[in-house]
């Protein structure tokens, strides 16, 4: 008697499941899932730039080391260092100021700027720090930018949900078919994060100073400048492929 062997091929089977798509190709099975996370932000940094200038290049620095020890000061009156606030100088520069005539270039100034970033872990504190826009030598005030100092800690929480999610789907799916997750094979994932962006209402010194503010929202009109810090989400995603077998 001859013996039959039947060649088996197997058929990769697609699977659509509520909210995400999953493949079963033999004993593995592969999904992809995707979350969100409302988060608010706990911290935020603002930039203020002191810029003087003088023919003389010496006076055009000690102008601006005088208006920048004015802004230090009153910084150093709002922040809180044992929570982690800091200031630190971002960008310092003296460059000469020509201008052209007859053909000729003349030197009209020299221009020193001083850019003065500030880090403070409390977000009710905002309007008081951009107010400062108006301390006697700070010529602008740029880069508000809202954060979230537990970022990490909220990505690995979401993450960690959607690893949940992709076995309970994947037992669920198997279930009919008599069959369950063994083991994972492989697994990957990546957190980003996304703002919204609000608008700073230009109330007092700000406006005055053409701020260039971003993250903050339309608010009524007050005696300091009222900024809305917004929300920040973060989006996840899980690409897991599991070992799956029949139940015993």
């Amino acid at each position: 008697m001859k013996k039959i062997v039947v060649m088996c091929s197997v058929v990769l089977c697609l699977i659509l499941c509520s909210g995400f798509v999953c493949a079963l190709s033999e004993s593995i099975m592969e999904l992809h899932l995707t979350g969100t996370k409302e988060i608010s932000p706990n911290a935020f940094e603002l930039t203020y730039f002191v810029e003087t200038s003088n023919v003389d290049a010496q006076k055009a620095v000690n102008e601006n080391k005088e208006n920048s020890d004015s802004l230090y000061k009153a910084l150093n009156a709002l922040i809180d260092k044992k929570r982690g606030d800091f200031i630190k100088t971002s960008n310092y520069s003296l460059n000469p100021q020509y201008e052209y005539k007859n053909g000729k270039s003349i030197l009209k100034s020299y221009k020193v700027r001083n850019n003065v970033k500030v880090h403070v872990k409390d977000i009710s504190a905002v309007s008081k720090f951009s107010d400062l826009a108006s301390t006697k030598g700070v010529t602008g005030v740029n880069n508000l930018i809202f954060q979230a100092t537990d970022y990490d800690d909220k990505c690995n929480e979401l993450i960690s949900e959607l690893a949940g999610k992709a076995k309970k789907r994947a037992n669920t799916t198997l279930k009919p078919l008599d069959m369950h997750v063994l083991t994972v094979k492989s697994i990957s994932t990546s957190c980003s994060q996304t703002s919204s962006y609000p608008v700073v209402n230009y109330s007092k010194s700000i406006r005055a100073l053409g701020a260039n503010v971003s993250m903050a929202d339309t608010a009524e009109e007050s005696t300091s400048t009222p900024i809305e810090t917004g929300k920040m989400i973060l989006n996840a995603s899980l690409n897991t492929v599991f070992y799956i077998g029949v139940k015993k």
